[in-house]
């Protein structure tokens, strides 16, 4: 019976509206008529008590929106110090088994400060990074010293600093240490200690010095003295950040690196440990969050609210985040609605319950739609159609509509690149494509020794071994923001620049490819268990100016780059094969052109293979081979 159904479906017609004339139909009503009844009977049952009602919305709006902007720009706070502090501790880690990997000889401070000072690069917030050794000889590389950017120094007459490196002898980790201050700037500056263990045994230690100014500068932001007034306490006296600081504070030393709450100058920090009154802190209200506080302090007959949240793990006492504002700002319609009226309360409560029911009924399905649809702007098509289906016409006749557009986008989507869906989506209009030159990276990829290999399976096979290469590959290219442009026996060309501005689109190509060569390497370790043999897999990048957008017929366009930089590209892939340093352990070659190599960054290894002579070209080219291990 559902084979019999199933044939004898009419052309274009899908299985969802099969299912639609299947289910009996449910009655019906226009919005406008449900709104306009609606709206009768609330204004017929409330009409008397347009005060107590207006004293209660407000009463909670108030209260609710108070704490959301308190938590929200907390949460905001909490969030951006644990994303300014934590990438210091992963850079060490890493510059720590960096060390370790490569046995570096440490008693060469030229090798090691070339380390030291490319890792600034990478984590900006760092000011200042160096490596001690276990007799505290000390090689600091600086951010904002270009003429001296390294030094060494003898600190063994510092007890501070002999403590905390006996301390990373025996730690098993990271840890924050404690604060000190930049001489001459006024500045204080928080020092992570990163162990290194080489064959057992203590062989020094990393340490990191990040300015609490960013902190400061970030507090700026927030706060303004309408609202808010952000800051960070370094335990109970201590202020760590605050506006007022992000130019240093004169008076500070190592001994007495941060201004009490009373230096500070700010009388309302200066009171938030005095006791709590008894008085509104309850209509203050209660946090969803635990972990967040909030006291109430009371200066000069002005009422203050205090919110804070504890923030452990960055330094040997706890850090508090908050921020204040005045009680009467946070909840202004508490002071002014004194007097309640609770004349008919029966009726008022059966008016809620009308509305509730009804902005229930109309928003909860409206609300669905326009989360799908959010999802589906993103080319989500994962999740589950919205089950909009109910007693209002509009609703189910949105529906039906909305499951046709996400089949056809999900067929579109498919045959077209995410990337240039989603820009015609976002503006709406074919003429957001406009076919222009500009600077391009174009990639090229192919199986070495397809040919044999596909000559030895069915052709099922080779179908779904290509169908699971292209993904692998798709994937990191998409994962970069870059576009497949098209798929040509076993080989993929992709590129980054277009059709949205990417200034670095070589960087892109190149992590696209390092990603590829990653996921081959995991891919053939899944073969070799299998006794499969290995994918070797040869990659050509390279840059240049390049005509991009629409090309073809009016009647079949397709979005490509066409160029000099593209041949350019698939002539690297050819010479992949001869040209490319065989390193053992590698699936991948990946040979670059000298724009691309030029554009690059320190964080790529690149080896230099010399000039040469590409097929069609009259000119040699300086090749690079980039290191995928």
């Amino acid at each position: 019976m559902a084979l019999t159904r199933m044939l004898t479906r009419r052309p274009g017609e899908t299985i969802r509206q099969r299912r639609w004339k299947m289910r009996p139909r449910v009655p019906s009503v226009p919005i406008s008529i449900a709104l306009v009844v609606g709206t009768a009977l609330l204004l017929a049952v409330t009409a008397g008590f347009v005060l107590f009602a207006g004293y209660r919305a407000a009463r909670l709006n108030t209260g609710e929106l108070a704490r959301e902007g308190a938590e929200s720009m907390i949460r905001s706070m909490v969030e951006r110090t644990r994303a300014h502090l934590d990438p210091v501790q992963a850079q060490l880690d890493f510059l720590s088994q960096q060390i370790v990997r490569q046995r570096l000889d440490l008693t060469q401070a030229e090798r090691l400060g070339d380390l030291l000072l490319a890792s600034l690069a990478a984590v900006p917030q760092e000011s200042v990074v160096a490596f001690a050794t276990p007799d505290l000889q000390v090689l600091r590389a600086f951010r904002n010293r270009p003429s001296t950017p390294l030094a060494v120094n003898d600190w063994r007459d510092d007890p501070g600093f002999e403590k905390a490196m006996q301390r990373a002898a025996q730690a098993s980790g990271a840890f924050w240490g404690e604060l000190y201050v930049a001489q001459g700037r006024g500045m204080p500056f928080i020092n992570l200690f990163v162990p290194v263990h080489r064959e057992g045994k203590f062989a020094g230690a990393l340490i990191a010095g990040v300015t609490t100014a960013a902190l400061s500068d970030f507090l700026a932001t927030l706060g303004s003295e309408d609202l808010a007034n952000p800051f960070i306490l370094y335990g109970p006296d201590s202020v760590l950040a605050h506006p007022r600081l992000r130019e240093g504070f004169p008076g500070l030393s190592d001994k007495h690196p941060l201004p009490s709450l009373r230096e500070l100058g700010d009388p309302v920090l200066e009171k938030i440990w005095t006791p709590d009154p008894e008085m509104r802190l309850q209509q203050a209200g209660t946090f969803t969050n635990a972990a967040v506080s909030a006291r109430l302090v009371d200066i000069g007959g002005e009422s203050f609210l205090f919110i804070l949240q504890e923030l452990p793990g960055y330094g040997e006492r706890p850090w508090t985040i908050g921020t204040y504002m005045p009680l009467e700002q946070a909840v202004p319609q508490l002071d002014r609605l004194t007097h309640l009226l609770w004349v008919g309360g029966i009726v008022l409560v059966v008016g809620m319950v009308l509305a509730l029911l009804l902005g229930r009924s109309l928003s909860h399905p409206i609300r669905e739609l326009a989360d799908e649809a959010n999802r589906l702007r993103e080319l989500n098509f994962d999740a589950p159609p919205p089950r909009l289906r109910g007693p209002f016409r509009e609703l189910n006749e949105a529906a039906r509509a909305f499951d046709a557009m996400v089949g056809g986008l999900r067929l579109f989507s498919t045959y077209v690149p995410h990337t240039l869906v989603r820009r015609l989506m976002r503006h709406g209009s074919p003429k957001a494509i406009v076919s222009e030159e500009r600077e391009v990276t174009v990639m090229f990829t192919d199986i070495a020794g397809f040919t044999t290999l596909s000559e030895q399976l069915p052709a099922a096979e080779v179908a779904a071994f290509l169908n699971g290469h292209f993904t692998l590959v798709g994937g990191c290219v998409e994962a970069t923001e870059g576009t497949v442009d098209k798929y040509i026996g076993d080989a993929v060309m992709a590129f980054w620049g277009a059709p949205g501005h990417q200034p670095d689109h070589a960087a892109r190509a190149c992590q696209a490819a390092l990603g590829i060569a990653q996921a081959v390497h995991a891919d053939n370790q899944a073969r070799a268990r299998d006794d499969l043999p290995p994918v070797r897999v040869r990659i050509g990048i390279h840059s240049g100016r390049a005509l991009v957008g629409d090309i073809g017929a009016p009647s079949r366009v397709n979005y490509t780059v066409v160029g000099d930089v593209v041949n350019v590209a698939e002539r690297l892939e050819e010479l992949a094969r001869s040209a490319a340093r065989t390193i053992e352990g590698e699936d991948v070659s990946v040979l670059l052109g000298a724009r691309t190599a030029a554009a690059l960054g320190q964080e790529f290894p690149l080896i230099p293979l010399g000039d040469f002579e590409l097929r069609g070209r009259r000119e040699p080219l300086t090749i690079f081979q980039l290191q995928v291990g």
